[in-house]
Parts: structure tokens; sequence; C-alpha cells
């Protein structure tokens, strides 16, 4: 027998489950690897991943099987106060599984914040909170509760106001005093209220000023859309060896967009975005070889060893910078390498020479243990190291050393695990101080570490 959508303890049409997801007041970028884990274990389930918010926030998210949005609900308030001892949270949602799927960023308010009470004009949104509950829309048959009505179920009816997802999922938003986990129980009567006539797909309950950025975000966007720009993007390869440009920002809509790339032959190839997955690891860095929790994303196949030239979209070109492309292909092939992989970059016609001591601005990557990258620059050519052992232990990460600790380093090196903060420094270093002008005049070469002849 179908199960029905409809009640707090009944299970939806198709058992998808529901997602549960605690955002922090922490922007995701500044989150080490270690303190992501760390978050990603405060809420203490096996499945949980830690990713960023519509504000960019970070936030853990989770499914829970078998269940409806009451019971999804309680499990989210007790994991938001787990999580709380330990960071400071501004947000809980549950979201029916298979809605999502397709949409994990809501849709609220697709035209604008909508009239607030008075008291919230004179109140620090920080103080406060949006919670929003969200239905299927009306069907043919017309609901006891019908879309306009929502808001009947409030005690305070001038706090709430009605909105629409862009496809059509009627909302209630309710402004309320509290703290997100307090505001959301403050609301519950009247989801419960709501639940027992149409069947619930989200509740969020969420800082009123995160709310509000959101909100300002979405106009903004929306207003620049007649003017695209390129998204953030990186290339990934996948266990077969194809290759992908990637998109994993979902506020964006690829549909139509084809990217161009060109090999060193200067052969050109376009291909189509579609929609798929990649998977990202504990460290938050992207893939597609099955390492870590799947990640939606937007991809359009490329040609080994070519560089993305431009995006296409509704007959306009947007143009690629040359030097992103390069720092992007850097990105690319610094991924998963073993410890004591070497790549290092300088000028393209230098021709090293023993008996020629003229400058030459390079940069060498070095693979060190548990993820950690050594990067040197120097104006003169970088010797490879005959390091003692490629452990990361007690070096210190993300500060710049200019300690002449190596002597054929010139302009200081770098321990870190941020393989685009390397990519790009290297490459900059190389374009600046080289004095070249286009990506041509870089040349690139790489190793991997010796091995001895062991016997099995």
């Amino acid at each position: 027998m179908e199960p029905t959508r409809l009640g707090p303890n009944d299970i939806p049409a198709g058992d998808p489950g529901f997602m549960v997801v605690i955002e922090v007041d922490h922007p995701l970028s500044d989150l080490t690897p270690q303190r992501r884990t760390e978050l990603r274990r405060s809420v203490d389930m096996e499945s949980a991943h830690v990713e960023e918010s519509a504000f960019g926030n970070a936030r853990v998210v989770f499914h829970t099987a078998h269940c409806g949005w009451w019971d999804a609900g309680r499990l989210a308030l007790r994991t938001e106060e787990n999580v709380r001892l330990t960071w400071p949270t501004v947000g809980i949602e549950i979201c029916r599984a298979d809605v999502w799927s397709d949409e994990p960023f809501f849709d609220h308010e697709p035209y604008g914040l909508g009239e607030l009470p008075e008291w919230c004009l004179r109140s620090d949104p920080r103080r406060n909170s949006t919670v929003i509950v969200e239905v299927e829309p009306e069907g043919e048959v017309p609901p006891r509760l019908r879309d306009s009505d929502l808001v009947s179920v409030m005690y305070t009816r001038r706090d709430a106001r009605t909105s629409r997802s862009s496809i059509g999922r009627s909302q209630m938003i309710v402004e309320q005093h509290f703290h997100p986990a307090s505001a959301a129980m403050s609301t519950a009567k009247s989801a419960y209220a709501i639940g027992k006539n149409r069947s619930i797909t989200r509740i969020r309950s969420v800082r009123s000023d995160v709310y509000r950025a959101e909100i300002a975000h979405r106009v903004t966007t929306d207003s620049l859309s007649a003017m695209p720009h390129i998204p953030e993007w990186h290339y990934n390869l996948d266990d077969e060896g194809y290759r992908y440009v990637v998109v994993t920002d979902l506020r964006v809509r690829l549909e139509g967009w084809s990217v161009e790339s060109v090999d060193a032959d200067e052969t050109v190839t376009r291909s189509d975005f579609t929609f798929g997955a990649i998977w990202a690891d504990q460290s938050g860095r992207m893939n597609s070889t099955d390492d870590g929790w799947a990640k939606d994303a937007w991809e359009a196949p490329v040609e080994p060893g070519s560089l993305v030239r431009a995006f296409i979209v509704d007959g306009r070109r947007l143009e690629v910078d040359q030097w992103d492309s390069l720092a992007a292909w850097m990105i690319e092939s610094l991924y998963d390498k073993p410890v004591g992989f070497i790549v290092e970059v300088g000028p393209s016609d230098y021709v090293a020479d023993s008996t020629d001591d003229a400058p030459v601005v390079c940069s060498q990557v070095v693979v060190l243990t548990d993820g950690v990258f050594m990067l040197r620059r120097s104006r003169t050519e970088l010797g490879h190291l005959l390091l003692a052992d490629y452990s990361s232990s007690g070096l210190p990460l993300d500060e710049w050393q200019n300690d002449g600790h190596f002597e054929d380093c010139t302009d200081g090196y770098l321990f870190t695990k941020d393989i685009r903060l390397v990519a790009r420094s290297c490459i900059a270093w190389i374009r600046v101080n080289a004095g070249v002008n286009t990506t041509g005049n870089i040349g690139c070469s790489y190793r991997f570490a010796d091995e001895l002849p062991r016997s099995s």
C-alpha cells in the first residue's frame, strides 16, 4: 500500500527520507580540512558531509531514512543542540530527500524580500530568525488548506507572509524573536496544523540577517542574468581517464551552455554541459574517482591536455582568462599525486646549463605526506632536494618562510594543504617576475620519486 504524504508521523510517498542540515557561523572557505572533519564528526552520523551554504557558510548535511517530517525535525533539533556545543549555529533545516536532490539551495522569495512586520524594522536581525515551511503545490482537487490560507494557522498572523518557489511550491514565512532552534520549535505547532492537510517538503529556520543576505544575493544575481558570467570551475578526471570541466555551484544553471577548449596542436573542440555527479573527499577537494561523498555538478567533456578557452551561451562567447585556465590545469595535475612527486615551472625557453649563472625565475612543488605540499620560489635554478623523509609532521602550515633554510630558494617557501593556493601562487610568481606575456611562454616538467626494486 502506498504510504500517505500527510500527517506528521507518516512517511512520504516513495519513502525518500529527509535531509538534515545544520549551518554554522563560519565561511566554509575559512575552515581547514581538520576543522571540516571536526564539524562533520560533531553530528555523529556516518553519512554526514560538509559543504557550502547559499550564503557561503559551512553546513553539515546527512540523510535520515524511513521517517516523516516530524521525526526528521526532532532529529534535526537534537543534532543542532549537539553541534552548538562547539560551533555557533545560524540555521537548521529538514528537506525531503527527493526534493533536495534537485534543489539543494532553498528557492525562497524569488522576487525579493516580502513585507516584514513592523517590529522587524526596529530589531537587530542577528537576534531574530526566519522560519520557512514549504508544501507541495495544490493538486487538481483543492485541499482543505489552500495556499492563501497557510498563514491562518499562525496565532500572530502579522508575523507571517506567503511566498512561492520558482517551481510553484507554496511557502509560509514567519519572523521570530528567537535563535533558529527555538524559532523552529515555536513554529512547530503551526507546521503540525499545515502538515495535517498539506505535504510538507521542507522546513528551514535561519538567522534573519543570513536569510536577508541570501535574498539580496539572489535578487542581484537575477538582475545580472542578462549579463552571464563565467562560474567557478575546475578540471576533473574519472576512473577511465576521461576529462571534464566541472562546475559545482548549483546556484547557476548551465542548460544550453558549452565550453570550448584547445590542445597543444591548436585543435579546437566544443562540448555541452550536462548535469551529473562528482565526489568530494574529506578535505573538500573534488574528484571523479568515487573518493568521498557524491555531489551534484555540471560537467562538460574536454580532451586530455587541452586548456579551456571560452564558455558559450546563447551565442555569446565568454573568454576564459588564460592564466586561470593554466592554474586550473595545474590544480588538476597536482591532485592525488604520490608522496615525492615534483613539479617544476619556469620559462619555456630555459635550458639548464651548469656553466651558465644567468638568473631564472622558477618555482617547484613537492608532495609531502598527509596532503601537504611544499612550494619553493626562486630567481635561480632550483635543485632536487635530498630530503631525509617526506613527513609533514611539525611543519608550519600556510605561512611563508623566508629564513634561507634552502640555499637555492631565494624568495621563500610555503607548506600548505591548499592545492589551489599552490597552483595559483606558482603561476603568479612566474607570470609577474619572469615577465612572460602568454601561457605559451611557461614551461613545466615533473618527475615521480624513484622506487627501489623490492621483492614481494
